[in-house]
């Protein structure tokens, strides 16, 4: 009980998190538990910290991302998400699962200064990143959201306040500057040490690619705001590759590969075939852009609907018209390693493509877009031939406008995200609806696709003033049409 009373869940007791279950119970608990010792080390917390991040974003990813972004299509008539419509209580789980790990890699940075140990200047940086990482993940869904008071419950703050999202943004922009100067002493963690981060083996180099790499989508993400000058260090970072690695290959994707063996494993590891994808389908678009684009990874992802035919499912169909399942997801998706992407050097390229194509740097859009599009189909173990190219719908053409070769760069990215937490979702949003999404003749909310989700019920009870507080900040309805900040 002693543990129970201890857990805290953004300064409130959650007791019912100590009460779930799995068979990786020990490795999950006992180590991403701060609280039951206030004596973690940092590598005792990264691995776990990381594997039920992920794992939660996969979850959450293919019941709610999937089917706003015509993914997958599902079967069952009463899962609104395809139609626009999002249940309150939908909020709870990734604000609880993002809140528990963010104490987490926080402390990693606190146990890692005070410990002095070899490699601790990595250990901060990568808290750094992995802060950002989680944080942006909490803004990009709710807007306005507890950040500089919250995870500080074991100090007695129990009712934090909500923080704007401008203000967020701009310390995330901090963290990664600080990280990047850690990172550039380029200490790697100690060989005994180095295979308790699962994702770059503690070489500190790649590290700092990454949060460099990350730090270009999160200014990608505010371009547009003439209140914060997000494209001045976009042109300083990507003029200064000394100063400011990033990801140069597919080497440098920040992925944790799913081994197979426990603790190592998808969320869907031991699901049955059925609850994997036998209530599920892929979508129309999905399937005809894939088709359009005669792209090799189409039968990677998917089966085939009839001999030799892929077909993809009505998203948006009206309530009672539920289509037959066509193209489903491969069961070999269960188990697929690459599942734990968070960033890959794909995503990178198509966000330089985007900067040069509007100007923000000097590069070649084209060289960016095809070096994109390659390592986005060599992630996935295939390859192409310049005949790729020649494909009108694929080749950044002379005679597209400017809004033609964003749109074909939006489409490739969105690929290159495939199974990523929410960035789907998060970029077209961005993008203020670029990417072609068919219109079901089914949708709700007014046809308009959800901005964010509503705050936890749980938050509105236990936090009521500084809840009403944001509410008001949104236009006083809270919910899933509420602009943000950084909405176009």
């Amino acid at each position: 009980m002693k543990i129970l009373k201890k857990l805290s869940y953004l300064g409130i007791v959650l007791p019912m998190l100590a009460l779930s279950t799995s068979c990786t119970k020990d490795f999950v608990e006992i180590n991403t538990n701060p609280n039951a010792s206030t004596a973690a080390s940092p590598q005792s917390l990264l691995a776990p910290a990381l594997v039920s991040t992920i794992n939660s974003n996969l979850d959450r990813c293919f019941r709610i991302n999937n089917e706003f972004m015509q993914v997958t299509v599902t079967l069952v008539d009463s899962r609104e998400f395809q139609r626009y419509e999002v249940r309150p209580s939908e909020s709870e789980p990734l604000w609880r699962n993002w809140y528990l790990q963010l104490t987490n890699f926080r402390d990693i940075y606190e146990t890692a200064e005070h410990g002095q140990q070899a490699g601790y200047q990595t250990f901060q940086g990568i808290s750094l990143i992995l802060d950002t990482w989680v944080s942006s993940l909490i803004t990009d869904m709710f807007g306005d959201v507890p950040y500089f008071e919250s995870n500080l419950g074991k100090y007695g703050n129990t009712t934090p306040k909500f923080d704007a999202q401008r203000d967020i943004y701009e310390d995330l922009f901090r963290k990664l500057d600080s990280a990047n100067v850690l990172l550039s002493a380029n200490v790697n963690l100690p060989s005994d040490l180095a295979s308790t981060d699962p994702i770059y083996g503690g070489v500190a180099n790649k590290w700092r690619r990454f949060g460099n790499s990350l730090y270009l989508r999160l200014l990608m993400r505010v371009a547009h705001k003439s209140d914060i000058d997000a494209v001045s260090k976009i042109t300083q970072i990507v003029s200064n590759p000394s100063t400011y690695p990033l990801m140069a290959s597919n080497d440098d994707s920040a992925v944790l590969y799913f081994t197979g063996s426990l603790p190592y494993v998808t969320q869907f590891y031991n699901a049955r075939d059925y609850d994997f994808n036998g209530d599920k389908g892929y979508s129309q678009f999905f399937i005809n852009s894939l088709l359009d684009l005669k792209d090799p990874r189409l039968p990677v992802w998917a089966t085939e609907a009839s001999l030799g035919f892929y077909s993809g499912m009505q998203s948006g169909y009206p309530k009672g018209s539920v289509p037959d399942r066509q193209s489903t997801l491969q069961l070999a998706l269960k188990t697929e390693p690459r599942l734990g992407n968070i960033m890959n050097y794909a995503e990178l390229q198509f966000i330089l493509a985007e900067a040069a194509i509007k100007g923000y740097i000097t590069g070649n859009a084209d060289t960016y877009y095809r070096n994109g599009v390659n390592a986005s189909i060599a992630f996935w173990d295939k390859t192409i031939t310049n005949d790729y190219f020649n494909n009108p719908a694929v080749n950044l053409l002379e005679t597209d406008d400017q809004t033609d070769q964003l749109k074909k760069v939006y489409l490739q990215r969105y690929f290159s995200m495939l199974f990523t937490d929410f960035q789907q979702w998060y970029e077209y949003r961005r993008t203020n609806g670029m990417l072609d999404l068919y219109k079901g003749p089914g949708l709700l909310n007014g046809g308009n696709m959800p901005v964010r989700l509503n705050y936890p019920l749980i938050v509105q009870s236990l936090n009521r003033a500084n809840y009403e507080d944001a509410v008001a900040r949104l236009g006083g309805k809270d919910d899933i049409n509420g602009k943000m900040w950084w909405q176009p």
